[in-house]
Order: structure tokens, then C-alpha cells, then sequence
């Protein structure tokens, strides 16, 4: 069936000529991101529940099968109405072109951020951005309206959707670039598989310290590292394999496909052209370690990325639906996908909501009735609040993360700082700054001019607010400023600018034109803009066939440290190949995993946290043994460490000596690190020789 542009669906327009009415049957696509969302809040729940008791793994599972079977059955008594009638038509202009503010707009934006590029003062940008946004939000939201448009839809353009998204999955599964967050990821779904009689999140897995708590307890609200050691426990699969296959496949065909669901609303004339784009552009520029594409298909298995790529598409999806005529079904999908992505990251317990109200507040008018919209739809975040604030109970009594109670950092570093971190210091930077100001001018007027305005500006009014920085970590985003640019849609914003030509003339009128300077602005991002893209060597992507995302000599020592000892031995490692130990199942402990310990009361002093810390310093670097020998000595006993890997150095005379008087011996020896185990009384320890 194809359709064709269709009626605006929302405030009333005399101006529409209507030619039939009939209900569309969603895409399978839009289908199956509706059941993926539904799906993993029901699940998110019924894990908080579960936390919030004390279970454990069988209890979550019964739990979820129920809340799962009641939600089915629900469904079949009772099914809501579609919640935008599918009405085929033409629609009429939704306000004047604005052509004298656009290019004004344009030019003012193009000059901010080269003046920027010659002078960065950060505070004279934010107010030329927030001056100008406003001006022009002022302008628009009196002059366009805010309808909903039916997309264009045929079976070809559903088919190469998938077909991006097929092609989204192999991408995923080819790209490595390991990253060290999976130590605590991957542990949590290690030990739910391992020991399913433990309550979860309760304690920390990975030191072997009795009754030490989970580092930290914002982390209680996670749902996807819960859900992976569920797939692990009951299908036998190794955690990691779950991490790094399943959810990374499953999470990088979801993608492309809820893009396509919000486009369908901000540009439905060109919903799959602007898809492909942002694939684009998540893929084209690596530039920095926290870049967002950095966070997508080179890191789809972890929480952050599935929240940024999947959750927060469909809450805006969801919202701008809601405040175009509002009804129960997407008020409630509203507030499911907010669950969801809080599921996947603790993060969205504020970008969540500040992302529902940007959406809502793009698509009402200025009005009290507007005014409602946005405080009903409002309340679909009131369960993801009430999570933050339970949590912010269990931290020092505030909306406080450990470690930043003292921030106070002047404003204006810290949000020079969140920008370099995450767009770099160079090309991109001024490329994303001119973005930020000149989005709007580039679409269409209606939904996508109202979001591209009201997102940088509420952000820019909030979060990104220089003069309310220092408040920010402290009471919402934690120690990690940075992460208040997760509250901008930057590459949203960045794919309506090069898509951009597409949306020159009607039909098929100069259409090839058309395309070509797409491609060619395609083409010039890709040389101009980044310094290397996201696949590339530089962004430390390796690609190759499908296998684990991990460094295969930390790994493979790793998993030898593992073999070498009984399970759950304490172990010495260096700092490179502690993250991976804890990744495996039945593992043994490594008296430090990254930065991950911390002091508590009662469990763990300043003093045995430096002393750990001091023995895998003296593991990274051998030669410090000979200044402090007795030091290295007292911390193998003191920590019973069973095998200890050491950088193989000519200075670790010195250690080699110790762990022999220790009773260690060497098992094996390569060209990077050397094994020393000390056996039990009386058992035998295997010699490896130099090489295996």
C-alpha cells in the first residue's frame, strides 16, 4: 500500500483539503519498537521490586512472568484505540517561510561560532545562543502550528529500513573496541548467573569482601545488566557472549528503526533519507573517547548507549505525540520508555524527563491549554522522579553522587569542558556549535523548526547553563558534568542540517539535484568536519570477524589467572588485565578492579584501600619493589593473594625474589607479563615453561 503525504493530525485546520479517512495498520518496525518498549519496563519494574525486597534471580523471573502474563492478557480485553487517526490528505503550509529570520538566524549562528573558533569565551557564546534561540522561539511558536503529518509509506521504503538496519547489526558485531566499563556491567549479569540464590544488586561481586555493598547505589535501578544474567542463567550462554552478541545485535537493529519513528513525526516527507544520515553521522566521526557515536554501534552492548540510541528516540517519539492530541496510550508508552531507560542507565533518571519536556513543550502552543499538555505529560515521569529521589535518600541523604559533594568548580570551565569532552577541541566543535545555533533554519516549519529550537534552548536554559553549573553535578548529573550533553539531541540536530537539500521543492521536481547535494554534504562532513571517523584505527576500533569486544592478550591472561587458582581465590594483577578477570564466570578476585572500591564504614578503611592500591602499583611497576620490598611482601599476605601477575621486566629482580620466598612459583612466562602461583600444602603446581 503506498500513502502519500497526509492531513496534519492535531489542532484543527480549515486549510486541509481531506480525500479519505481510513485506520493504517503501524509499520512491523514501529510495531516492534512499541513491544520492545512495553516489554523492558514491565521488566525494569519488576526488577526494582525485586532489589527493593532483597530476591533473588528466581524470584525476578516468576515476577516477570506474571507482571508479563497480566499485561497480555490486559492487552487481549482490551486494546486502545489508535492514538492518531490515520487520516489521508494534503496538508496546507504550517506558517509563513520566515525567510528574513532564517538568514538572519544563519548568519548570526555561522559568526557566534567562528568568533568562537578564534576566541572561545564560553559565557559570551551562551549568551548569543540563548538570545538568539529565544528570538527566534518567540517568532515561530506564534506563527506554526503543531500537526502531526502521515509519513509517506510504501513496502520498498519499510524494506530498505530493515535492510539499514540489518546492516546497522553487522557493523556492531564487526567493530571492536573494548571498553573497561564491562568490568562492573558484566560482573553484575556474572554473579546473577553464577549465584542465583544471591540478592540482587545487593553486594559487590568482584573483591570478595564479605558483605562489602555495591560501589555505588544509584546502580540498584539498573535492569539490562539483570536482564543479560537472566539470558546467561537460562540459556547456559557465557555473560559476556549476552553482552557482546545478543544485546549489542538486538540494540544496533533497533537503532536505525526507532530513528525512523521519530523522523516519521520530524521530517515524514524524508523520514528514511534523514535516518540513513544519522546512521551517518554516528558512524563518520570518532574525534573524541566521549563523542556520541562513541556511545552507539562501536558500544552498543553497553547500558549508556542502548539508553542514548533506543530510549530516548521514543521518549521524544511519544511525547510530541502526546502533546499533539493527547491521549492514555502515549501518555502511557511515554512513561513506559522513560522506565525502560532508566533500566538502562541510572542516567536517565534526569535525561529522561528533561528530554520529556522538550518534546512536549516543541509541540504545544502558548497557551493554558498548552500549558496543561505539558504538566499532564509531565506526570509520565513522576515513577522515573520518585526513582531518582529514592535514590538520592540512599546517598548521603541528597541528589548527590559520592565524590561531589564538594564540587563547586566556577561554571565556565565546566562547560568549556563539557563540550570539548564530548565534540573535541577542533573541527567538530564549531561545527556542533554552529548546529546548535542554526538547526532551526534548515527544516521545515511545524514540529521539527519547534524541536530543533526548544531543545538547545531549554538545554542551553538548564543544564548547559553556565551560571547553574556548579549546581549541577552535585544535585543531578553527578561527578560527570560532561554527561549534561547527553540532555542535547545533538546528532538529531546535526542529521536535520544535512538533510537539509532533500527538503528543497515539492515532489519529484529537481529530485536527483537533489540527492546529489545531500550526498555531496554528506561527503564533505565526512573529509571537513572529524578528524577520524568511528571505525577507524584512531578511535581504537579494530575490525574483523565477529567475536568478543575485548583486548585479546588482557583477555586470554586474564582467563589464565582464572585458571590457575580455585575459584574465588584472591588474586594480584595489573591494572590491564584486572577489568577483564571479573567478566568471567565463577571467577577469582582481584584484591582491586579498576577504581571501583572505595571506603565504607565498618568494611573497608583508608588503609587497606591504599594497601591494595600499592600492590598492583608494585604489579604495573615492578622496579618501585626494590625501594619498598617488605611493603609488597606484607600485602601478599595480608590479602592471602593466591597468584600474582607480573609485568615481565628486567627491574622485577626485586619481585621475582619476594614471591619465590613467598613460595610462589612461576607458571608461566610470555613476553608481557609472567604467572607465579602459590599452591596449597602439599599440592602440586603445573610448570608451564617459558612459552605455551
Amino acid at each position: 500500500m503506498h500513502v502519500g503525504t497526509a492531513a496534519p493530525i492535531g489542532d484543527p485546520d480549515p486549510t486541509v483539503s481531506v480525500r479519505s479517512s481510513h485506520v493504517r495498520t503501524a509499520p512491523a518496525s514501529e510495531r516492534l519498537c512499541d513491544t520492545v518498549v512495553v516489554t523492558f519496563a514491565l521488566w525494569t519494574v519488576s526488577c526494582h521490586a525485586i532489589v527493593a525486597a532483597g530476591r533473588a534471580l528466581i524470584a525476578l523471573l516468576v515476577l516477570f512472568a506474571v507482571v508479563l502474563a497480566a499485561a497480555l492478557w490486559l492487552r487481549r480485553r482490551w486494546v486502545g484505540t489508535p492514538s492518531v487517526p490515520e487520516t489521508i490528505g494534503v496538508a496546507a503550509p504550517v506558517g509563513p517561510p520566515l525567510w528574513r529570520l532564517r538568514i538572519a538566524g544563519l548568519v548570526f549562528g555561522v559568526a557566534a561560532a567562528l568568533w568562537f573558533a578564534v576566541r572561545p569565551d564560553v559565557v559570551r557564546l551562551w549568551w548569543m545562543a540563548v538570545i538568539s534561540l529565544g528570538v527566534a522561539a518567540v517568532v515561530v511558536y506564534r506563527m506554526n502550528g503543531t500537526r502531526l503529518v502521515l509519513p509517506q509509506h510504501d513496502r520498498s521504503s519499510e524494506g530498505l529500513l530493515w535492510l539499514l538496519a540489518a546492516a546497522a547489526v553487522v557493523v556492531t558485531l564487526i567493530s571492536h573496541r573494548p571498553d573497561t566499563d564491562d568490568a562492573f556491567y558484566i560482573d553484575v549479569a556474572v554473579a546473577t548467573a553464577d549465584i542465583p540464590q544471591l540478592a540482587l544488586l545487593s553486594v559487590d561481586t568482584m573483591h570478595g569482601i564479605p558483605d562489602l555493598p555495591i560501589h555505588l547505589p544509584v546502580y540498584r535501578v539498573d535492569s539490562y545488566e539483570l536482564l543479560n544474567g537472566a539470558i546467561a542463567y537460562v540459556t547456559g550462554i557465557p555473560a559476556i557472549y549476552a553482552f557482546h552478541w545478543v544485546s549489542a545485535a538486538f540494540a544496533a537493529l533497533l537503532v536505525p528503526l526507532v530513528h525512523a519513528r521519530l523522523f516519521r513525526i520530524l521530517t515524514p516527507r524524508r523520514w528514511l533519507a534523514a535516518t540513513a544520515t544519522l546512521v551517518f553521522v554516528l558512524i563518520a566521526a570518532g574525534e573524541t573517547h566521549r563523542w556520541y557515536g562513541n556511545f552507539s554501534f562501536v558500544r552498543m552492548w553497553q547500558g549508556k548507549g542502548i539508553f542514548l540510541f533506543v530510549f530516548m528516540p521514543l521518549v521524544f517519539v511519544y511525547a510530541l505525540r502526546f502533546a499533539v492530541r493527547p491521549n492514555l496510550r502515549d501518555w502511557a508508552m511515554l512513561t513506559a520508555a522513560q522506565i525502560a531507560a532508566v533500566g538502562c542507565s541510572s542516567s536517565a533518571l534526569w535525561v529522561a524527563p528533561v528530554g520529556a519536556v522538550m518534546a512536549l513543550c516543541s509541540a504545544v502552543r502558548p497557551s493554558v491549554e498548552g500549558v496543561k499538555r505539558v504538566l499532564v505529560g509531565g506526570l509520565a515521569s513522576v515513577y522515573v522522579l520518585g526513582a531518582a529521589w529514592i535514590v538520592s535518600t540512599t546517598v548521603e541523604g541528597r541528589f548527590v553522587f559520592p565524590g561531589t559533594a564538594g564540587a563547586g568548580a566556577a561554571g565556565v570551565p565546566m562547560l568549556y569542558d563539557a563540550l570539548v569532552t564530548v565534540l573535541g577541541d577542533a573541527r567538530l566543535l564549531i561545527f556542533g556549535i554552529a548546529v546548535l545555533l542554526t538547526s532551526w533554519v534548515f527544516v521545515p516549519a511545524g514540529l521539527a523548526r519547534r524541536f530543533a529550537l526548544i531543545c538547545p534552548l531549554v538545554a542551553l536554559l538548564g543544564l548547559l547553563n553556565p551560571y547553574l553549573a556548579p549546581w549541577v553535578p552535585p544535585h543531578i548529573t553527578g561527578p560527570s558534568y560532561w554527561r549534561a550533553m547527553w540532555g542535547l539531541p545533538l546528532p538529531i540536530m546535526m542529521t536535520l542540517v544535512l538533510t537539509s537539500p532533500l527538503n528543497v521543492g515539492d515532489g519529484r521536481s529537481r529530485l536527483a539535484m537533489r540527492r546529489t547535494v545531500w550526498v555531496l554534504l554528506l561527503a564533505a562532513f565526512t573529509l571537513l568536519v572529524p578528524r577520524y571517523s568511528g571505525l577507524s584505527a584512531e578511535n581504537g576500533v579494530r575490525l574483523g570477524w565477529p567475536a568478543l569486544k575485548v583486548p585479546p592478550a588482557a583477555y586470554q591472561w586474564a582467563m589464565d589467572v582464572n585458571d590457575s587458582v580455585p575459584a574465588r581465590s584472591h588474586v594480584a594483577v595489573p591494572s590491564e588485565i584486572d577489568p577483564w578477570i571479573v567478566t568471567l564466570h565463577h571467577h577469582v578476585y582481584p584484591i582491586l578492579v579498576r577504581g571501583y572500591l572505595h571506603t565504607v564504614p565498618k568494611r573497608l578503611s583508608w588503609e587497606e584501600l591504599r594497601a591494595r592500591m600499592a600492590v598492583r602499583r608494585f604489579l604495573d611497576s615492578p622496579e618501585l619493589v626494590e625501594a619498598t620490598p617488605e611493603q609488597f611482601r606484607n600485602g601478599l599476605d595480608r590479602f592471602d593473594v593466591r597468584a600474582v601477575c607480573l609485568v615481565n621486566s628486567p627491574q622485577a629482580g626485586a619481585a621475582r625474589t619476594i614471591l619465590e620466598q613467598a613460595g610462589f612459583r612461576q607458571t608461566l612466562r610470555r613476553d608481557d607479563y609472567e604467572l607465579w602461583v602459590r599452591p596449597d600444602p602439599g599440592a602440586t603446581v603445573r610448570q608451564s615453561g617459558d612459552d605455551r
